[in-house]
């Protein structure tokens, strides 16, 4: 059992957290870029519930569409519209994945030879494909572009900041 007491916290912990930071610096954490995508969804989120003038909506929907796009403005270097479908999509398929995922199939394998076990599989399957396909597409775009980061003149594009990580985790 390992948790934050009992973890080693030895070079290879310390050189990690080193590059986990350095990465989310050139993501722009602990600097005013990232406060500012922040204040610009809160200002949607803000619209959005004027907008509804007193009429009953789901709040949950709302949240989770305005801290994802938070999360694709940093990854992207933009932000996506509520209402574009795609965004919409990847939204459901992260939602998808999670309430299918079976943690029984991840501890007894050979279940996955039942027919609801079997369905739940494909199912994440599908969901997983469907993000990394969303996550790509919108990567070549932003190298298409040049916009990966907000000062992507002087930082090297997402795809590198992402290899380099799992490069040096490894």
């Amino acid at each position: 059992m390992s948790g934050i007491s009992t973890s080693l916290y030895d070079s290879r912990f310390k050189s990690n957290h080193k590059l986990c930071l350095s990465i989310l610096k050139e993501f722009g954490f602990g600097q005013r870029v990232m406060e500012t995508r922040i204040l610009i969804e809160v200002e949607e989120m803000i619209n959005k519930v004027r907008e509804m003038q007193s009429r009953p909506f789901d709040l949950k929907q709302l949240t989770t569409l305005c801290m994802a796009n938070v999360i694709m403005s940093i990854s992207f270097g933009h932000r996506f519209d509520h209402s574009d479908p795609a965004f919409q999509q990847v939204i459901s398929d992260v939602h998808e994945l999670f309430v299918s995922f079976s943690f029984a199939v991840e501890l007894f394998p050979a279940l996955r030879i039942f027919p609801y076990f079997k369905n739940s599989c494909a199912a994440v399957l599908r969901n997983v494909m469907s993000i990394r396909s969303f996550v790509s597409t919108n990567i070549d775009a932003c190298l298409q572009v040049g916009n990966c980061t907000s000062r992507c003149t002087h930082n090297p594009p997402l795809p590198r900041q992402l290899e380099m990580f799992l490069t040096k985790r490894v």
